[in-house]
């Protein structure tokens, strides 16, 4: 409905149904302030970075500073505005390391390419406080927990030093997540996880302008749950900050493709990462088209060509 018959219809409700309404539309057309350096008024990309030997994207692992530090300028020069970098796959099932294995992977690097490039912005995907401490230590700009900071003790430290974060919704952990993930209706229980999880945030002292939620698609969700979410990904714009989403190659496309052949009679059995390339491009578009402000991705410039050329159309 438009907003004038959402507020017909809030005022004949109830006055508080009314404030509401009115508090919502408000968030909605609100400007969203810088966040880390970046313009929220554009779509900014996210370059990935694995430093893992079992990210289930192959030719994202990255194992040696050299070819960490050719991928990491190659994404920058192509036009991704963050680089997030991580060091512990949370792909379906996968296991737990050690906090001390993923700072051997990731900081010495980190701190490297701060050394050289100390403009670009960094994002540091972990779920471990201690890793984020020596993080920010080494000059991290953003933070990127997939648990969501389900600690206060990690949303104390992010409060205490001011630091831009990335909130992820996740069911359950990586290893069980995809055991028969379970919802009432996935955009609208993520919707009231993001609506508790900024309260809780912002009475803790963290600034608005430092949050960006991430729905999550793929972790505790099944193919439906992930097309409710982004058939709906524009109802999470009411909640007032930016919203980062992460589509890049995932087995969402395979299950799409598969189908997809056997309706056809065609029996196609698997469509591996290396060939999800199309459909992460199409669902970036539609993530856009539907206000996202940053797109997470493995492939930086076939995405910004992509955007150059919607953009061109407008």
């Amino acid at each position: 409905m438009s907003p004038k018959d959402l507020l017909r219809l809030s005022k004949v409700h109830c006055k508080g149904s009314l404030i509401k309404a009115e508090m919502i539309l408000e968030k909605i057309v609100k400007k969203r302030p810088a966040y880390s350096n970046c313009d929220m008024s554009q779509p900014h990309i996210m370059g990935v970075i694995n430093l893992t030997p079992d990210s289930f994207y192959k030719n994202s692992r990255k194992q040696d500073y050299i070819s960490v530090e050719k991928t990491f300028k190659k994404m920058i020069n192509f036009g991704a505005s963050i680089i997030d970098i991580g060091g512990e796959s949370t792909k379906p099932g996968s296991q737990t390391i050690s906090v001390s294995e993923e700072k051997r992977r990731v900081m010495r690097v980190i701190e490297r390419l701060k050394e050289k490039n100390s403009k670009s912005l960094i994002s540091l995907d972990t779920r471990n406080l201690s890793t984020m401490k020596i993080g920010y230590e080494n000059k991290v700009d953003i933070i990127n927990d997939i648990t969501g900071f389900n600690d206060k003790n990690k949303i104390n430290y992010v409060s205490k030093n001011k630091i831009p974060i990335i909130v992820m919704h996740m069911q359950k952990d990586p290893i069980t997540m995809q055991n028969n993930p379970k919802y009432s209706f996935a955009p609208i229980d993520i919707y009231k996880f993001f609506l508790k999880k900024i309260n809780e945030l912002l009475s803790m002292g963290v600034d608005s302008e430092n949050i960006i939620i991430d729905p999550g698609i793929g972790f505790g969700k099944n193919k439906f749950h992930n097309l409710d979410i982004l058939r709906n990904l524009s109802i999470f714009h009411s909640l007032g900050v930016p919203i980062l989403i992460g589509l890049s190659r995932k087995s969402l496309i395979e299950e799409l493709t598969v189908d997809n052949y056997r309706s056809w009679g065609i029996n196609k059995k698997t469509v591996c990462p290396s060939k999800r390339l199309c459909g992460s491009i199409a669902f970036a578009m539609h993530a856009i088209n539907c206000g996202v402000q940053v797109i997470r991705t493995h492939d930086v410039i076939e995405t910004k060509q992509a955007m150059i050329c919607q953009r061109a159309l407008l």
